[in-house]
């Protein structure tokens, strides 16, 4: 997994030393709504954080462009669990997710919409879990977990531009989160 971490950000690197005047970078920070992970009835917990850093890659394809980057998304819930026979207390559950993300935008020319970036994106990194319960009976082998996996995300998304440089963004589809709302600053 190092090494394919590694293999990317290598190439990644290697399209900024081209045209680094003609890129542009995006750093979006927003919450999420909805979760593609069930966490069953009664679940209280703060929304998806997420942050996310793009840059624009030279390279004109088709009608757009690509971008690449990362993103850091989180979450933390909580809830009473009661099962039939043993009570074992309040149950936290957390997933952090930390992947690269590559991104297809479609030209400005083709919207025909001032400040209007439409995109698709697809993300793929790891998923960090840990769950707890707060009783710690000798019976229950489950009472402390943690976990990492891999993580894909598929996600079409909009940015709107009120200034050159500040914006909002939306974004839905199968991630963390099924839509995200937030900020976006370009510079």
């Amino acid at each position: 997994m190092k090494k394919i971490v590694t293999a990317v950000l290598l190439i990644c690197g290697s399209f900024g030393a081209t045209k680094a005047q003609d890129q542009k970078n995006y750093i979006q920070a927003g919450v999420g709504f909805g979760s593609t992970y069930n966490y069953g009835n009664g679940v209280k917990g703060m929304p998806t954080l997420n942050f996310t850093y793009e840059r624009m890659l030279p390279y004109k394809v088709g009608p757009g462009t690509f971008g690449a980057g990362i993103t850091v998304a989180y979450r933390s819930v909580k809830w009473k669990d009661a099962f039939p026979t043993e009570d074992y207390g309040d149950y936290k559950q957390s997933n952090m997710v930390i992947a690269l993300r590559g991104a297809y935008h479609l030209n400005p020319e083709i919207l025909k919409v001032d400040n209007l970036d439409l995109y698709g994106a697809v993300q793929l990194g790891a998923r960090l879990y840990k769950a707890k319960y707060t009783k710690d009976p000798v019976d229950a082998p489950f009472a402390k977990t943690s976990d990492t996996n891999a993580h894909f995300a598929i996600i079409a998304g909009a940015r709107y531009f009120f200034t050159p440089g500040f914006g909002v963004y939306s974004e839905v589809g199968y991630d963390l989160a099924w839509i995200k709302l937030g900020v976006v600053g370009r510079f």
